[in-house]
């Protein structure tokens, strides 16, 4: 029913005033549309309730999403400085390897160089020594064998000393 309807509504007039039965009738349906409208408004405020409520909800999740995601970025980039210095340390840790590795090759060098060198005087004085024996043994061969034990035994000690 309409407001227009309400306001146009015309009573048949008896003697007495309107027709009691026209204006109960009327009264009944004008009843129940207010009836049905109330109804009707009483269900809409529910469902209003019921979307500002999940709008809220709505919108604290959008407010703890937010609130994550600003957390994770944080996180990330404490994570990616973390790893450009664990980088840095580890690089600078190889570099120190990398140089104690050099340093104690060079080292390893210089020993062996003057290990080498070592032998190679050896060599010289073994080659002398043996020299020496094969001219006293020479000598002593061709001294058909006079007096040279004791030769060889004076060699011996002019060479140890």
């Amino acid at each position: 029913m309409e407001i227009e309807e309400i306001e146009e509504k015309k009573f048949r007039k008896r003697l007495m005033g309107f027709d009691p039965s026209d204006v109960e009738a009327f009264l009944r349906d004008l009843t129940e549309e207010l009836r049905s409208l109330k109804e009707e408004n009483e269900s809409l405020k529910k469902d209003a309730q019921i979307l500002e409520s999940e709008i809220k909800e709505y919108r604290e999740r959008e407010k703890t999403i937010r609130a994550v995601l600003v957390s994770a970025q944080e996180n990330a980039e404490q994570i990616r400085a973390n790893a450009e210095r664990e980088a840095k340390l580890i690089i600078s840790q190889g570099k120190v390897k990398a140089e104690a590795i050099l340093y104690d090759a060079g080292n390893r060098l210089i020993r062996m160089e003057q290990e080498i060198s070592e032998m190679r005087r050896n060599r010289i004085q073994l080659g002398a020594r043996i020299r020496s024996l094969l001219d006293a043994f020479r000598q002593m061969l061709d001294d058909d064998g006079k007096d040279a034990p004791r030769k060889f035994e004076e060699k011996q000690g002019l060479e140890q000393t």
